[in-house]
């Protein structure tokens, strides 16, 4: 699903291995449906695979919240980390109330560790779906699908000051994040649904058989 897992996972089958090639992932840009900016800041965030970093996301709040008191802040996280004062952690979201969250958040953030698998595309995908900029830890292979400045932002790893920025601009400029959310949900339609990323699938199986028939 990244560009820089394709010569690690050739180099673990080895030589006469099977073809290997990156498949964009993709969402359902229909559920995840374009919903108007909302009018009230909010940030939320989300996700539990390995990579996340939540430690470094709550760091990041706490300065948020230091420069933006009244702002609503809600977490999907099964973290057992102790949250900042005023922020609303919640274990599990259904499909129908992660779109919701998405729908009510003017930011999207989301902090990982470093890997290769680019953790947190698929709630990425889904906000910008929605219509929605995001902040995400830079590592390999995500800016396949957050454009820098663009679409989103990314920032490095482990800098929790650099997150918070980030959010604290969208946050702060109402205009440049709704702009910024109609760009992602154009860039998602464009190149990142799940009927194109079936299609990709179905070319690389048809190819792979062919490769294998000669």
């Amino acid at each position: 699903m990244s560009k820089p897992q394709v010569e690690v996972v050739e180099r673990w089958l080895g030589a006469g291995g099977p073809p290997v090639r990156y498949l964009r992932f993709g969402v359902d840009h229909e559920f995840f449906a374009e919903k108007p900016f909302p009018s009230t800041p909010m940030l939320f965030s989300a996700g539990g695979d390995r990579d996340r970093d939540p430690a470094t996301l709550f760091r990041a709040i706490e300065i948020v919240r230091r420069e933006h008191p009244g702002i609503e802040v809600s977490v999907q996280s099964r973290t057992q980390l102790q949250p900042p004062d005023g922020v609303t952690v919640v274990p599990y979201l259904t499909h129908q109330q992660l779109r919701e969250a998405y729908e009510r958040a003017s930011v999207v953030a989301i902090a990982t560790r470093p890997n290769l698998h680019a953790s947190g595309m698929t709630v990425s995908l889904e906000a910008m779906s929605v219509g929605r900029p995001v902040v995400i830890t830079e590592t390999p292979g995500l800016d396949d699908y957050v454009r820098d400045g663009d679409t989103g932002f990314l920032v490095p790893c482990n800098d929790h000051r650099a997150l918070a920025a980030r959010i604290g601009t969208l946050l702060e400029d109402h205009a440049a994040a709704e702009a910024m959310g109609e760009r992602a949900r154009r860039r998602v339609v464009a190149s990142f649904t799940s009927a194109q990323m079936a299609d990709e699938l179905a070319k690389f199986a048809a190819s792979s058989s062919g490769t294998r028939g000669r």
